[in-house]
């Protein structure tokens, strides 16, 4: 695998990313409106509360490609926080909440994340830990201030050279206090990780993976130690290749670890053939890592490996990735197609010399054999010189590395019968001759080794005459340098041991080295010299405890150097075996779960391991047959998921659980229909959930729709669902407190309410219905009905849609009332529109059955509720008698008539084309009007028109928008061009309809006024498909805006909507400039859900419901105007009284007051008369000063009220007045027979309490002292009280209210 290094300075990259942002938004009047109700083709909703939250998240068309997410869900909402180029497959939680994520990932947000990241959920912050890694991470650990990284990695990114040597990969740690990466102290393994645990009895921490060496050499697997040379010399060639193209190469699928993707190469359709390497010098293979083909089906099935050279078969073993079993093959080994499986090794069980393997294929799987990856390793460190400069492994495992300097020649030395380097030269230049050759052997592990130097003797390369003697420049550790004569002379084949002792291993910082050239002391014996490229082979000292895939490390003990405080487990599991979870929360064993499998076939796959007697431990019946990637114990039950389909226990499809207890196993329903990959219990054990690459999950009957995860009722023994949805693979699923989880993996979509296709919201509560995880479930239409009958006062839900469910027993049609859903009839079809008046419920759509109990109903039905009774007025059909469709029911707003809109020719004999008018009063059917034919969408009705929209015509002209008067008998067309098809239609003001529709490139929001078609906004994308358009009442708004214009309301959509700013939603809101996301949904896949209706429980939402309000400047210009107005009305008709009065010499007195009625008999006077919007408007100094420019106007000489404005606080008294002097004044005018004034006041009492309902009213209680100052007005009067602090207020008051304090005497 290529890997990435770098010399850069070490750095902590912090990226900030921007929080969750609340939205403003506007508030709907739910006292217009009631509960809201949700139709749809959905699995789960969410009120739009931030610009993190989403529908969907595409894992397929969107650039760049999204594969794994994160996600937040933070007081019920799903936030996404992340998007990943790559998969996330391992997560911790640290002591302060801090999640680490790792995966196969570079980029997080389109920002460079090498592998592994740290999120905050306080501050919603992502991370990166140094640069990074240079590999994926499959396994994360926190533990304390430490974080243990497993993965197939070799090291982070950026580490310093000298550092860099401490790590031999697949392990880590980050440490936390000081933001910085370390190697774990036995350097690192030679295979992956795939699983790090702690063991919280013994304080220890478990590492498995498929891996059999540490770095520091202790624990060492010579086998697959030494990857051979498979560049240049060595030759790669094949019989029957591909004749042509890209997959004909053989040499493809070697030197795979130079970061391109090589293609696999293939054989020819349906013949055998073979893969050959020459190597030209000898080799003793001890394993073959081969990868199969896995392109179109195709791959190498059966095959056989010969040693080229004496051509005998290698027999080899290796463990068969189906049962487990170790097997053992000649000429019939069997290579799997399952396209999970990386590559198989084959070792070698009696090593036979070679120069060259060739790998026969004798049966494929598909149209023929092929292969992409081989790699050969001996056990034997060995290194032997080539003709090229420099020569590596070029395989994925470090190898030795030769170099030369002056002139060299390959000869072939009989006898050895290899080819082998020399140079030649005078003997004269043997003192000064550059000629030397430099060995740079790859040694894995440090050790004490012996070093063995192989000369081919001088009679095989005719060259006795012309040898002499080499020497050997050592240095096999740092710093320490030796030197070793050899001659070269002998005539035989010569093996000399030339270095016993310590080597070191070789890393980035060190390689130990052999460099041979012309010893200072040789002798020639003849004119010319030649010396030879000896080669060298490196053997190990001593034997280690064998390592197979599990190491337990001791922090404790390493701090304290105990030793040892790494080592392998007391009973190990076989050679070759992969290990991908352990679970040891129990303490005193250990559950593990991989590819594995023991030697007496009594476990496979999985397996526990006791401490007390330090041995591996069958669970009852314990052969899976298949992979298992999880085990968690929850209790006293284990639960192993996986890639299986049966086990000793019986038929398991992927998981399964095991008793403890009772030593039993138990299949989970019947399963899921893919691998269960990740294993999840809820904080309370009470729920399990599954996650892994499924789509089903299986009961004894059916199979239910689960996309990538589903949850398991421990106590119900069943599988259930969340309250909210959740859809796509879950890798983590982390509460980091009571109000924030994080969610991460291949996540598709999330949404706060699991509701399938309806649910409806109020102050108090949401209540969503669900009625199985089925994607056939189509809600299309609802309503709400308030249930009088027998006394009682409910509100019923009744939906109608495309569905069956035998969950609770509805079809097409359903009524929810008290938790209880009825099914309302036997429908075979879908309803498609619902309209409620009083109890008589018009149900329309495409379908046939019955209703109560009536005949057989087609497409129409009505239903009263009261009764249960259905009422038979005709069916409707078709050209041909087919059932037709409709599309749409609308009631006329005064409840007379039905119009029902879709694709049909008749109802019952009628012949009534596409538009059909029903009278509800007589429940008899009429013809609109005739010329209107194909498919309606949707019709807007109100009192005076109706508009149809959708792929019609009138006459012989097509259009997408047609009108007619609903007291007329002609349809008018509207040519919209190439527009598109409208799919939703509003009527609004004026006779104006606002329309919405899409075509092949783009959707359309728009007004039409008869004549001229306006676009409304430019903001939706061209995926929108609207199903509904209504008016909102808006109680309040971050926007000024409304639509219509100086209105309470705005333009409501619902279905899909793409808008630019805010992506993907299912209804939003427009205030005529800009939209306001109000819903989303998501479907049981993760694709984005659809709105088709938002319901009331109100009547509302129609052009009849709108007031609509002049301008604030104008309502202000009009209200001076009027009041100006009144002033010259109220002071004319004085004048002329006054003239009257003087002329005949009546007495300028009140008249007899008239009976009060409340509510009426409001005051005269023009500053009575304005209401309390005019007054908040004007402002309280400019009433008072209108007011007293009307009272002056009126005043007389003799009688009347003050001249003065009247005052709101404390009238024409002053401001140090009290109301106590007032009052003192007044009872002494109480014998006065004058009229009350302002200077001569009179005192009353309250006969009857009074509340204020205007401005400028005196409200008083029963009894209360009135100082009156006017009473010239024959029905209200102004006058003083006490406002309760001593002080006098003033206001208008009914007459008839008070009366005189000596009549009350």
């Amino acid at each position: 695998m290529f890997r990435r290094r770098t010399s850069s300075l070490f750095l902590i990259t912090l990226l900030s990313f921007v929080n969750a942002e609340l939205v403003s938004l506007p508030t709907i009047r739910n006292d217009a409106v009631g509960q809201l109700g949700f139709a749809g083709d959905y699995a789960g909703i969410s009120q739009y509360k931030d610009t993190r939250q989403f529908e969907s998240i595409n894992t397929n068309s969107s650039s760049p490609v999204v594969v794994g997410s994160i996600v937040m869900q933070k007081d019920g909402t799903f936030e996404l926080v992340a998007s990943a180029d790559g998969d996330i497959t391992a997560t911790c939680v640290d002591a302060n909440n801090n999640v680490y994520l790792g995966g196969s990932f570079n980029q997080l947000n389109n920002t460079p994340f090498n592998y592994i990241t740290r999120f905050d959920p306080v501050s919603s912050t992502l991370f990166s830990l140094g640069q990074g890694l240079d590999g994926p991470v499959e396994a994360l650990l926190c533990d304390n201030d430490v974080v243990y990284v497993g993965g197939d990695f070799v090291a982070p990114i950026g580490v310093a050279n000298t550092t860099f040597a401490s790590y031999t990969g697949h392990a880590a740690i980050w440490f936390q206090s000081n933001n910085s990466w370390g190697p774990v102290p036995w350097s690192g393994f030679n295979g992956p990780v795939y699983t790090i645990t702690r063991n919280p009895a013994t304080n220890t921490i478990l590492f498995g993976g498929r891996f059999d060496s540490t770095g520091d050499g202790v624990y060492y697997n010579p086998n697959s130690s030494q990857a051979m040379n498979m560049g240049a010399p060595t030759a790669v060639s094949a019989g029957n290749s591909a004749l042509s193209g890209k997959n004909s190469d053989p040499g493809s699928i070697v030197c795979q670890n130079n970061g391109s993707e090589n293609e696999p190469w293939l054989l020819q359709d349906g013949v055998p053939g073979y893969w050959d390497a020459e190597f030209g010098y000898n080799i003793q293979p001890s394993l073959f890592r081969i990868s199969n083909a896995h392109i179109d089906g195709r791959g190498t099935n059966t095959f056989s490996i010969i040693a080229l050279g004496s051509n005998e078969y290698f027999t080899l073993s290796y463990i068969d990735p189906t049962t487990q079993q170790t097997v053992t093959c000649t000429t019939d080994c069997v290579l799997s197609n399952d396209t999970s499986i990386a590559y198989q090794d084959f070792t070698v069980v009696d090593p036979i010399p070679a120069h060259g393997i060739r790998i026969q294929i004798d049966t494929w799987y598909g149209l023929g054999g092929g292969l992409s990856n081989v790699q050969i390793f001996q056990s034997d460190i060995g290194i032997h010189p080539q003709s090229t400069t420099t020569n590596t492994a070029c395989a994925s495992t470090p190898g030795p590395i030769t170099t030369t300097t002056g002139t060299w020649q390959e000869q072939f030395v009989y006898g050895i019968y290899q080819d082998f380097l020399t140079s030649t030269f005078p003997a004269s230049e043997l003192a000064t001759s550059d000629a030397s050759v430099t060995y740079h052997p790859y040694i894995p592990v440090p050790g004490v080794y012996n070093v063995y130097a192989t000369t081919p003797g001088c009679v095989g390369s005719s060259s006795c005459d012309q040898r002499t003697q080499v020497d050997l420049i050592l240095q096999m550790s740092p710093g320490i340098t030796s030197t070793v004569t050899v001659s070269q002379t002998s005539s035989e084949d010569t093996i000399t041991l030339i270095y016993t002792g310590f080597i070191a291993a070789t890393t980035s910082a060190f390689r130990p080295t052999i460099v041979l050239k012309p010893s200072t002391a040789a002798n020639a014996t003849s004119d010319i010299v030649t010396i030879v490229a000896d080669s060298f082979q490196f053997i190990r000292n001593g034997t280690n405890a064998t390592l197979t895939s599990i190491l337990e490390y001791s922090p404790q003990n390493f701090t304290q150097n105990i030793k040892p405080a790494w080592h392998p487990l007391a009973e190990q599991l076989m050679v070759g075996s992969t290990v991908r979870s352990i679970d040891a929360s129990s303490g005193v064993a250990l559950y593990i779960g991989g590819q594995f499998s023991s030697v007496d076939g009594t476990y496979r796959n999985v397996v526990s391991f006791d401490y007390n007697i330090g041995r591996m431990v069958p669970l009852a019946s314990s052969t899976i047959n298949g992979t298992v990637y999880h085990v968690a114990l929850v209790d006293s039950a284990l639960y192993v998921g996986g890639a299986f389909n049966d086990s000793a226990a019986g038929s398991m499809n992927n998981i399964v659980e095991y008793d403890l207890a009772t030593a039993s196993w138990a299949p989970l329903g019947m399963g899921a229909d893919g691998p269960v990959t990740k294993i999840f219990p809820t904080d309370d054990n009470t729920t399990i959930t599954i996650s892994g690459n499924f789509t089903h999950i299986r009961t004894q009957n059916s199979s239910s729709l689960r996309v990538g995860n589903a949850v398991w009722s421990k106590s119900d023994k069943q599988w259930t669902d969340r309250t909210s949805l959740v859809v796509g693979t879950v890798t983590a699923n982390i509460s980091t407190s009571t109000s924030i989880q994080i969610l991460a993996g291949r996540l598709l979509g999330a949404q706060t309410y699991r509701a399938d296709g309806a649910s409806s919201f109020n102050r108090n509560n949401v209540l969503a219905y669900h009625f199985g995880n089925d994607m056939n479930i189509k809600i299309n239409s609802g309503v709400f009905w308030h249930n009088t009958t027998n006394g009682q006062n409910t509100t019923v839900v009744i939906i109608g849609g495309r569905f069956n469910t035998t969950s609770v027993n509805i079809k097409s049609l359903g009524l929810y009332q008290e938790d209880v859903w009825t099914n309302l009839g036997n429908l075979d079809g879908e309803v498609k529109s619902l309209v409620l008046i009083g109890n008589i419920l018009y149900i329309g759509g495409q379908f046939t059955g019955t209703i109560g109990q009536t005949a057989r109903s087609v497409s129409f039905a009505i239903y009263d509720l009261s009764s249960g009774m259905s009422r038979d007025v005709g069916n409707v059909y078709g050209p041909g008698g087919i059932p037709g469709t409709i599309n749409t029911v609308r009631a006329q707003p005064d409840g007379t008539a039905i119009y029902i809109g879709g694709n049909f020719s008749s109802v019952g004999s009628l012949s009534c084309p596409s538009v059909c008018k029903l009278n509800t009063q007589t429940n008899q059917w009429n013809a609109v009007a005739l010329g209107i034919s194909g498919e309606v969408y949707d019709l807007a009705v109100n009192n005076d028109q109706i508009i149809a929209v959708g792929d019609i015509s009138v006459g012989s002209t097509r259009t997408a928008v047609a009108r007619m008067d609903t007291q007329g008998n002609t349809w008018t067309a509207m040519s919209m061009g190439s527009t598109g098809i409208p799919t939703a239609v509003l009527s609004g003001l004026n006779q104006e309809a606002v329309v919405a529709g899409r075509n092949e490139t783009s959707s359309f929001l728009a007004t039409w006024d008869g004549s001229q078609f306006s676009s409304l906004t430019t903001d939706l994308g061209a995926s929108s498909y609207i199903r509904q358009l209504a008016f909102m009442p808006i109680a309040s708004s971050p926007s000024h805006s409304r639509y219509p214009a100086d209105s309470d309301f705005m333009l409501l959509a619902a279905g899909h909507l793409s808008l630019q700013k805010y992506g993907n939603v299912s209804a939003a809101l427009y205030d005529g400039s800009q939209w306001f996301p109000f819903a989303l949904s998501t479907k049981l896949d993760g694709t984005p859900g659809q709105l088709s209706q938002i319901f009331y429980e109100s009547g509302c939402c129609i052009a009849v419901d709108i007031i609509h309000h002049l301008p604030v400047p104008a309502v202000i210009l009009i209200s001076i105007a009027v009041s100006l107005g009144i002033i010259f009305v109220v002071v004319g008709s004085g004048l002329i009284v006054l003239f009257a009065k003087r002329r005949m010499n009546e007495p300028d007195i009140p008249e007899d007051m008239p009976p009060y009625v409340p509510g009426q008999n409001r005051p005269s006077s023009f500053a009575a008369m304005l209401d309390t919007a005019q007054a908040k408007t004007l402002g309280e100094a400019a009433l008072a000063a209108i007011a007293g420019a009307a009272a002056g106007e009126r005043a007389s000489n003799t009688a009347g009220p003050s001249k003065k404005p009247v005052e709101t606080q404390s009238g024409n008294v002053g401001k140090n007045t009290t109301f106590a002097a007032l009052l003192a004044t007044a009872a002494a005018n109480s014998q006065s027979d004058a009229p009350p004034s302002d200077e001569a006041p009179r005192l009353y009492l309250a006969r009857y309490p009074f509340e204020a309902k205007e401005y400028g009213e005196l409200a008083f209680d029963a009894n209360d002292p009135i100082v009156v100052t006017d009473a010239s007005d024959n029905v209200w009067w102004m006058g003083y009280k006490d406002d309760g602090s001593g002080k006098p207020v003033s206001g208008l008051f009914p007459s008839n209210y008070v009366m005189e304090s000596h009549s009350a005497s």
